[in-house]
């Protein structure tokens, strides 16, 4: 088995080393077959899942691919465009549902049908409500009057009821995909921020969008996402949960992983949850009421400080640096010591799932905590040494399409930056 690793290696060296900056791929389009059917925070490129796909097909056969941080769906839709097996898991329902519509690919004629009808069944019970014939039942969630005008959310309204009628469960969840993106884009939040901002008085006076014409452009940007898409196969499985107890996945259950973690707990990094909020709310999934939503946040890595202690682990790199943030800010400590609990938990449970002699490519970037640098691929290294897995190579890539800050004010005083996370580091793990 050590062959494969050094082939392995050597072949990812040779491709990666065969051009400057060839992990970066500036010039490739990352919304190709169903990838661009919706936003989401410090999503992978889709090119990263395929360069891994196909490195380790050339050397051993694989069938399933496994990713505990689901998130926009990156890894399981290029599994299933390699023919391969998934299964993936996100704490977020948004994340599951985006999972779900991006890895199935629908009839094209069948989807103009329906649309067609909604369309028209929209405009003809938007019409019947203006002119007093028929009765709105108003969604009651926290605040809504503050993030939606009055007309938005009766337009959000009537285009849901009329989605929630197409009885396909994946036609339905089709359009609610759309029907998602286009609450957050006419919500009276800043629209190139992924955190929950309120436009500016003068800006959000002159804001007055058309929400039946904005879900009608997501609607046919998806279809014809769907359309040109290459085929898909292999079974695809979402898990909403956990990632660090997963009871329904048994023992050596996979041949390949590809993940992108969180960078650190979500409150203070990608707000993951404040991004879904307006979604979530509006779709009202039954997984997580709408007055919860807020609390999802809570409910990520690192999320819930459990300990007033810090937790001690088998990574020397990370209780030195926790020691030297706890010298500057013990609650900050304890936060960034919740959150790589939480991950030591997780990949414990990746050991159990994964196959002997199989692959892990994990995709991480290093933070900056109270000017402290985590190491973060350093401190997963040192950990999943403690559990029988071995690195075998690392890479190092630009952020260069993540939408993320390459500067940030944690002190909140003006014209006080620190530099953040601008680089990503590959790191290929090998389970024993």
């Amino acid at each position: 088995m050590q062959n494969i690793d050094r082939e392995l290696t050597t072949y990812l060296n040779k491709k990666i080393n065969s051009k400057n900056d060839f992990l970066d791929f500036r010039a490739e389009k990352t919304n190709y077959a169903t990838h661009g059917y919706h936003d989401y925070p410090a999503t992978m490129i889709p090119q990263l899942p395929k360069l891994f796909i196909e490195a380790v097909e050339k050397f051993k056969k694989i069938d399933s691919v496994y990713d505990p941080f689901a998130g926009s769906g990156t890894t399981l839709v290029e599994a299933r465009l390699h023919g391969l097996n998934s299964v993936g898991v996100d704490l977020n329902p948004l994340a599951i549902l985006m999972n779900d519509v991006k890895t199935k690919l629908l009839d094209s004629a069948q989807l103009e049908t329906i649309k067609g009808k909604l369309y028209q069944d929209i405009l003809f019970d938007r019409e019947l409500f203006r002119h007093g014939k028929s009765d709105l039942i108003y969604p009651i969630f926290k605040n809504i009057d503050y993030w939606f005008k009055d007309y938005v959310i009766i337009d959000l309204q009537i285009i849901k009821n009329q989605i929630m009628k197409i009885t396909s469960k994946d036609m339905r969840d089709f359009f609610l995909l759309a029907f998602s993106a286009t609450t957050r884009y006419v919500s009276n939040t800043r629209n190139n921020e992924f955190k929950m901002y309120r436009m500016a008085p003068e800006k959000l006076e002159k804001w007055n969008p058309d929400v039946f014409k904005k879900f009608c452009e997501f609607t046919e940007r998806n279809i014809e996402y769907n359309k040109k898409s290459p085929k898909m196969a292999g079974n695809v499985k979402t898990i909403l949960g956990s990632s660090s107890s997963t009871p329904e996945i048994a023992d050596n259950s996979f041949d390949l992983l590809i993940t992108s973690p969180p960078y650190g707990d979500s409150k203070t990094t990608v707000a993951y949850g404040q991004f879904s909020r307006t979604s979530l709310q509006w779709l009202d999934l039954d997984v997580m009421q709408a007055d919860l939503v807020p609390k999802l946040d809570s409910k990520l890595l690192g999320g819930k400080v459990s300990s007033k202690k810090l937790h001690q682990t088998g990574s020397m790199k990370l209780n030195e640096q926790l020691n030297e943030i706890a010298r500057i800010d013990m609650k900050r400590a304890l936060e960034v010591s919740q959150f790589y609990k939480d991950l030591y938990d997780t990949l414990k449970e990746i050991k159990r799932v994964m196959k002997p002699n199989s692959y892990q490519f994990w995709v991480t970037a290093n933070r900056t905590v109270k000017g402290v640098k985590l190491t973060t691929d350093e401190i997963i290294s040192e950990l999943f040494d403690t559990l029988g897995v071995k690195k075998i190579a690392e890479y190092n890539r630009n952020i260069p399409n993540k939408r993320m800050p390459s500067k940030n004010s944690p002190t909140n005083i003006k014209g006080k930056v620190i530099t953040t996370m601008n680089k990503e580091n590959i790191v290929v793990y090998k389970t024993l």
